[in-house]
């Protein structure tokens, strides 16, 4: 299955009715009508509680140059909404870890080894496809976790374990924090490594649906392989098959 928060029902996962998401994305530079002709230089930001408009502004934002398209997973204050009411629009005000309420979801961000700023390749994306269900059956049997999301960020593997809403303190901080640790020391390899920064709250997270545009898009050739923008989506909804 390809997946992606275009669909209302795969929407609703991450954004519950009268929840508010915010959608960001880094390194902007120009003019677009997706962000009201306004000239961006840095961050492009909106907060959206209508599915909607948030699928007409993300679509055509996808089409202007960019690095890749990210929005918040965990729970956030709905206040933020004034900010930008279901549009997007340069701003370097953006969601920070003081303005999430609840953790939903413990995610695991699973990539390559490879030079910033360079797409991966088919034979690095499927190493970390391959990483993936290997962390995923190990967490399922430390945790005792029902099934995980499974997702593909363009350029390596993500799994997303359903919690119970967390509130953001210390103690969830640190268990999300120690897992990724964890699962980390455990598994990483030579060549595929586990992301240990994503613990924070105000965590931003690849788009599903969005093109990942890390560096150009090479094709291959004699000498080389080719690193192509992928799309992001989910690949298989676990515990959530049976209900969508």
């Amino acid at each position: 299955m390809n997946a992606t928060l275009f669909d209302k029902d795969i929407f609703k996962l991450f954004v519950h009715p009268g929840e508010v998401v915010e959608v960001r994305i880094p390194q902007v530079y120009g003019k677009s009508v997706a962000w009201g002709n306004g000239f961006a230089k840095g961050v492009v930001s909106g907060y959206f509680d209508d599915h909607q408009a948030f699928c007409d502004a993300v679509k055509h934002a996808d089409k202007y140059t960019h690095s890749g398209i990210y929005f918040t997973l965990q729970v956030i204050d709905p206040r933020l909404i004034g900010r930008a009411f279901n549009r997007l629009k340069p701003s370097n005000l953006t969601t920070s870890d003081n303005n999430v309420i609840a953790y939903r979801w413990l995610p695991v961000d699973i990539d390559p080894v490879r030079p910033a700023g360079v797409s991966a390749s088919d034979n690095e994306l499927e190493q970390s496809l391959q990483l993936r269900d290997e962390v995923a059956a190990r967490i399922i049997k430390k945790l005792k976790f029902p099934e995980p999301i499974k997702a593909v960020s363009g350029n390596g593997g993500h799994l997303l374990f359903k919690l119970d809403d967390m509130p953001v303190s210390d103690q969830s901080k640190g268990f999300i924090e120690d897992t990724l640790k964890g699962v980390s020391g455990a598994c990483d390899t030579e060549t595929v490594k586990i992301d240990m920064k994503v613990f924070n709250p105000g965590r931003i997270w690849k788009l599903y649906g969005t093109t990942a545009r890390k560096g150009d898009n090479i094709p291959a050739g004699k000498y080389r392989q080719a690193r192509p923008h992928r799309m992001a989506f989910i690949d298989g909804l676990g515990e959530f098959n049976a209900r969508i």
